[in-house]
């Protein structure tokens, strides 16, 4: 391979990589440049030195999903505007956001164990909620350790916010946790780290049925979790919840 193939390649390796839906078994070209990857030292060299400079690494790569990437908050490659998902107004909602994201992560994958085994899990905005509010109330009874760094997304989401408010229709308010905990999952979705499961009734209007996918479990697993997951797992709690959901 020149020099000029492998610039070529590294660019059409990056381009399979920023799009979650291309997977090495649907595209025949992905399935070889990740092989060439692995095998070759010079074209893998050259790729994680171009998106090292774009504030990118690679999480995961592998014939499941393909190439995974996480990237540095100053990075072109990151997502800057969230507007199209999360109704963000100031500071209050980024903090029922953060908890609503994390707690979704720690709904998957509810110990550290749980993210180095494969499979996937059904989740919906209902036990995010769930398991935010049953974490908080073990703090409150001194049955969970408190991180100072999360009291004020606690103190917003469980006294300030609603769980369920509904409109003169029948929806859920944009201000209701369950609702905002809705949206962070379909935010998720779009990034292939959730993917909505069909093969099941939604529990009720407004609320649909996601599946984790082994993206999401890389994105975790190798960031070490966020500070929301570190906290929720820790303290035992979404691991209860897992074993009594598993047990019905």
């Amino acid at each position: 391979m020149s020099v000029r193939d492998d610039a070529r390649d590294v660019r059409l390796l990056l381009r399979y990589a920023l799009d979650h839906t291309a997977t090495p078994s649907r595209f025949e070209v992905y399935g070889r440049l990740l092989d060439r990857y692995h095998s070759d030292p010079e074209l893998r060299g050259a790729f994680d030195e171009t998106i090292t400079a774009l504030g990118a690494r690679v999480l995961a790569a592998d014939r499941t999903v393909g190439l995974v990437l996480s990237v540095e908050p100053d990075s072109p490659l990151g997502v800057k505007d969230t507007s199209a998902w999360l109704r963000i107004r100031g500071v209050p909602d980024r903090l029922v956001y953060g908890l609503a994201l994390g707690g979704a992560a720690a709904w998957c994958y509810p110990t550290a164990r749980a993210v180095r085994e494969p499979g996937t899990r059904r989740i919906t905005a209902i036990d995010v909620d769930r398991l935010i509010r049953e974490h908080a109330d073990a703090i409150e009874r001194g049955e969970a350790e408190s991180d100072d760094a999360l009291s004020d997304a606690r103190r917003e989401y469980i006294e300030r916010r609603k769980q369920i408010e509904l409109t003169a229709t029948g929806q859920l308010k944009r201000d209701c946790t369950l609702r905002m905990c809705e949206e962070a999952l379909t935010l998720l979705a779009f990034f292939g780290l959730l993917i909505e499961d069909r093969s099941v009734p939604s529990p009720r209007s407004g609320i649909r049925v996601w599946r984790s996918t082994d993206r999401f479990r890389a994105h975790v697993a190798a960031g070490g979790g966020p500070l929301v997951w570190q906290t929720i797992t820790g303290s035992g709690i979404a691991e209860q919840l897992h074993n009594g959901h598993a047990a019905n």
